[in-house]
């Protein structure tokens, strides 16, 4: 789906992608519906992290062992919390990442200002992104 390469999706790349998996075309209105929930920094692209949010957000996903095992996904250490050096390890796929990107994703979860995402902070992040 990402035509252009660049590691994002754009809304003219998912109208392509769902007509070519799904077979029918998605209005601009439904187009942006989706980015209003999906597209987290709302800069008008989907990244990988959201991406991965809302492929784990769907509501038959949520029961307790699947975001566990989403939670543990991320905790590489098994540590009980997710620190910017994990997300980085798990998100890059040989890629380099923005620190302020990370940053920016450990503050918009991070509710204890501790730097890292908790369990309890990553289940509030992902019950939130389905409402």
């Amino acid at each position: 789906m990402d035509v252009n390469g660049d590691g994002k999706l754009q809304k003219d790349e998912i109208q392509a992608g769902y007509k070519k998996f799904f077979g029918r075309e998605l209005s601009n209105e439904e187009v942006n519906e989706m980015f209003s929930k999906v597209d987290a920094d709302g800069n008008d692209e989907i990244d990988y992290s959201e991406f991965v949010v809302a492929s784990l957000n769907e509501k038959n996903l949520l029961s307790n062992n699947k975001l566990r095992a989403a939670f543990k996904m991320f905790d590489k250490d098994g540590g009980g919390s997710i620190s910017i050096a994990e997300i980085k390890e798990v998100l890059s796929f040989g890629q380099t990442l923005d620190d302020d990107v990370l940053q920016q994703i450990i503050k918009e979860v991070d509710e204890d200002g501790n730097g890292e995402i908790s369990y309890d902070e990553f289940v509030q992040m992902m019950l939130k992104n389905i409402e």
